[in-house]
Parts: C-alpha cells; sequence; structure tokens
C-alpha cells in the first residue's frame, strides 16, 4: 500500500513538474516553491483545506514540505487541494 501511494504521489509531482526527493520511507519531501517563504506559505493554506504536511525550514529547507503516503484517497485529497494551492 505505501509503494502505490508513493507512486501515486510521485507520478503528480512529476505531472506538475514538483521537485522531490526519492524516498524508502513513509513521506516524501518535496519542493513547494522557489522562495524562503515557500514552505511556510503552502503549509498554511493547506492547513486551512484541512491537508496537514510537516514544514521542514527548521532543517534548513524553508521551500520544502514532507507529507506522509497516506490512503489512496487521502493522498488524492492532498493532491487536489495542492493544486489548488499552487494554481
Amino acid at each position: 500500500l505505501n509503494a502505490e501511494g508513493y507512486e501515486q504521489l510521485t507520478l503528480a509531482f512529476k505531472a506538475m513538474a514538483i521537485e522531490y526527493v526519492p524516498s524508502s520511507g513513509n513521506f516524501v519531501l518535496f519542493r513547494a516553491g522557489q522562495d524562503d517563504g515557500a514552505g511556510a506559505r503552502v503549509n498554511l493554506a493547506l492547513l486551512k483545506k484541512g491537508i496537514i504536511v510537516r514544514p521542514v525550514g527548521n532543517y534548513g529547507l524553508p521551500q520544502w514540505l514532507r507529507v506522509s503516503i497516506g490512503l489512496p484517497e487521502e493522498n488524492t485529497a492532498f493532491l487536489t487541494a495542492l493544486k489548488s494551492v499552487l494554481a
């Protein structure tokens, strides 16, 4: 299930031209934007849509967010929200 969720997320990231870090874990690190405020800005916008991701600015990656791989419908909800936030 984790491998299928990983594929669902990474295929969508590729289609949306979003950079991500390949992972063997239950999460994917992705670049939310190019400026240093991107991670915080996208995180807040996703929170307002009921989607929780993890900011990683405290690791020196202010442009990046970490999303846990969920069930197919949870991944779809995240991707739908992300598309609307980045549009």
